[in-house]
């Protein structure tokens, strides 16, 4: 005697699928929305305490919870919301300082760089014999120049035109310009 596997009656299958996914689903909302409701307002608190202004510990709160639920559908085992919830809203909160300190240092570069008054433009002889410096670069230094700063094109679209890497498009530039300075530089002693 053979034995032959039962199969299931067509589409049977399929509404089991869908029934644990949709009982995953309703176990993952609930133990978010007990968590938030038991410790949302203490998560906040502990974003305030974190240097976080009150919108900013809103939606870091909003966020632990969305990670929550997406880490509980993806099958994580999280054996304490609540510690899981803390560590993230800490996690949250420090890459928030890192971003505010990485702005304020760029700020500070660039607020040298930003002229107070607007400054007037090279005149056209100086546009000229800048470009004329350019044509006395090599080859590679030059298309790049021309690219970047004549036709207005990103280092992405300059790297996929000549077949190089954006990295490689912004290390030409700034080899370019440094020898393009030294070039005007020894112009201006020569006069």
């Amino acid at each position: 005697m053979t034995l032959v596997p039962r199969r299931t009656p067509r589409g049977q299958g399929a509404k089991l699928r869908v029934a644990a996914d949709e009982a995953r689903i309703g176990a993952a909302q609930r133990r978010v929305l007990a968590t938030a409701e038991e410790h949302g307002a203490t998560l906040q608190g502990f974003a305030r305490r974190l240097g976080l202004d009150p919108e900013q510990a809103e939606d870091g709160a909003q966020e632990v919870f969305l990670r929550l639920y997406r880490a509980l559908l993806a099958g994580d085992e999280i054996v304490d919301a609540r510690a899981w919830s803390f560590r993230a809203i800490y996690r949250l909160a420090m890459d928030e300082h890192r971003l505010e300190i990485r702005v304020r240092g760029l700020r500070e570069r660039l607020s040298g760089l930003i002229p107070s008054e607007p400054v007037a433009g090279p005149d056209h002889a100086t546009r000229l014999s800048i470009w004329a410096a350019v044509d006395r670069l090599p080859g590679r230094q030059r298309q790049v120049l021309y690219l970047r700063y004549r036709a207005d094109m990103s280092f992405d679209e300059i790297a996929a035109l000549l077949g190089i890497t954006a990295g490689g498009a912004r290390a030409i530039a700034t080899m370019a310009t440094d020898r393009l300075r030294m070039l005007i530089v020894a112009g201006e002693d020569a006069r």
